[in-house]
């Protein structure tokens, strides 16, 4: 196909609807997503707001193109057209994404390498059974609660308390911080103002935290990384935290919502799960491929005119890998989703340079609280219809049930 430059748009609108909209779910970004890979191929164009325009790379191919290859495709938002031109204001959703700080995820080259490494050094030096240990008393707890009361929310009540509560506790934090962060984690992922002020609000925590630790070493991440010679100032330790603190809770409880919800409204899953035809890990797998928790990734910026799926890119031009269309790709997929049990060539986790650092610490709470339901609650049952689930409204990315009231037997053990 010989590149070209199209001379109209496509709305981002038809893509972030599958986000804002409740009854816009699975099916219709399927339908969504056919539509514009039968009109432009791999590679559509979209629009962030009037005059912004950027791409979605929706090919399996394409999408891994771009989060490769760091040396055509920067992660730094310096490199768009439209930051240099100052029309990404701080009120956007989009404006946290590109605002360039002193971490790995905003940079490329050298520089991520130095910021990424004391990540992945300190992640590597998790006691993996002792922290599943930990996770596991999390999830118990918050079961052991429900029960008391006879009745349940699985996202307030559960699923959105477990990720920072382990992720505090793999940092050496109490769970009244836990607490805290997970709510100003939420504020950044808004965009805006509230973004902002989330940001300060997980400064303020993670400083005060830093400050103890460097007074009281433990064996922990955060003194793992302040003992770190890659990471040079406490600056720099606080947004290695930030980083995994802000990534890593969203797509997690989107993780354990969505196997959650499927559990409990796919009849064929549920019965394959709960009868042993298929586990946890193959469970969470499943949920990865067919309604994965993030629906689009953070930009890439073009750093030359490059042909991408057919379309001619420009230098400074803005590329969003679309995980949901990449895993769904028909020339990666057939047509029966049960025939991809066992298959992890999902970009669910993404790949390459950016690509997620704390995936075995998330797999463990996903595992933790999927686990914790099935062997705690084993008859419970969603208390309204599945179409009736509210799902998140304020997320380009992410995509998952807010609410998810549910009836189980009540007997404490």
């Amino acid at each position: 196909m010989t590149p070209s430059t199209p001379t109209r748009t496509v709305r981002l609108a038809d893509l972030t609807d599958l986000v804002h909209a409740p009854d816009t779910v699975g099916p219709r970004a399927r339908e969504v997503h056919a539509r514009l890979r039968a009109e432009w191929g791999p590679v559509a164009p979209g629009e962030l707001s009037p005059g912004v325009r950027l791409w979605f790379a929706m090919g399996y191919a394409e999408f891994s193109e771009v989060i490769r290859n760091e040396e055509v495709f920067s992660r730094n938002g310096d490199n768009w057209s439209a930051v240099q031109e100052g029309r990404i204001l701080p009120d956007m959703p989009i404006y946290p994404f590109v605002t360039t700080r002193q971490n790995s995820f905003h940079n490329d080259g050298e520089l991520r390498r130095r910021l990424r490494s004391p990540v992945d050094r300190a992640l590597s030096r998790v006691d993996e059974h002792g922290y599943a240990a930990q996770v596991r008393g999390i999830c118990n707890d918050l079961v052991d609660d429900m029960l008391e009361r006879g009745e349940a929310d699985l996202v307030q009540d559960y699923a959105v308390l477990i990720p920072l509560l382990s992720v505090a506790a793999m940092f050496g934090m109490g769970h009244e911080v836990g607490d805290s962060m997970r709510k100003a984690a939420h504020k950044v992922l808004g965009g805006g103002q509230l973004a902002q002020e989330g940001v300060i609000e997980l400064a303020v925590e993670i400083v005060d935290h830093i400050a103890k630790r460097r007074r009281e070493p433990q064996d922990d991440l955060t003194s793992h990384l302040i003992d770190d010679p890659g990471l040079w100032d406490d600056n720099e330790v606080m947004e290695a935290m930030i980083v995994m603190i802000i990534a890593g809770n969203e797509l997690t409880i989107a993780t354990i919502t969505q196997t959650l919800l499927l559990m409990l409204s796919d009849e064929r899953f549920a019965g394959r799960l709960r009868g042993g035809r298929l586990d946890v890990d193959q469970a969470i797998e499943e949920v990865m491929w067919r309604d994965p928790p993030c629906y689009n990734i953070t930009p890439r910026f073009a750093l030359r005119d490059v042909e991408l799926g057919g379309q001619l890119i420009r230098k400074g031009d803005a590329v969003v890998p679309c995980i949901a269309a990449a895993n769904l790709d028909p020339l990666m997929t057939g047509d029966d989703p049960w025939l991809e049990i066992g298959n992890r060539a999902h970009m669910s986790w993404s790949a390459g340079p950016h690509s997620c650092p704390a995936q075995r610490p998330a797999t463990i709470i996903v595992q933790a609280a999927v686990r914790t339901v099935l062997e705690r609650l084993p008859e419970v049952t969603l208390a309204v219809p599945a179409d009736r689930v509210e799902r998140n409204t304020d997320s380009l990315s992410y995509r998952y049930p807010t609410s998810m009231p549910v009836r189980f037997v009540r007997t404490l053990t």
